[in-house]
């Protein structure tokens, strides 16, 4: 079964890149598309320009970690996918979640 909160197939992943709208600062880039369904989904992609894999998986889990702590100030009704980039697995997990507070308010889906 699939996951309600999650973005998992690549057509989900390119439909939000192609139609929804990019922001973006030094560590993450974040693509917004508004939906008809009622939840909030979450994609997340982090390329291995970003470096090796444990790299990587800090960076989808400091993501994660920000994700969760500002879903319940964050308006319904869209699909967000993250795009880590390099410096991004130098922060912190409070530098991470300010960094993506600070694009989710460009964005106004965050309260």
């Amino acid at each position: 079964m699939q996951d309600p909160e999650k973005l998992k197939k690549r057509s989900e992943f390119q439909r939000t890149y192609q139609n929804g709208r990019k922001y973006w600062n030094r560590n993450f880039v974040i693509y917004v598309l508004n939906t008809d369904f009622n939840g909030l989904r979450l994609g997340i992609t982090v390329s291995k320009k970003t470096g090796k894999s444990v790299q990587r998986n800090r960076v989808k889990r400091l993501i994660r970690e920000s994700f969760r702590q500002l879903r319940p100030m964050m308006k319904r009704g869209y699909d967000v996918v993250v795009v880590g980039r390099t410096p991004a697995s130098r922060l912190t997990c409070q530098e991470a979640r300010n960094a993506l507070a600070h694009l989710f308010r460009k964005a106004t889906i965050l309260s």
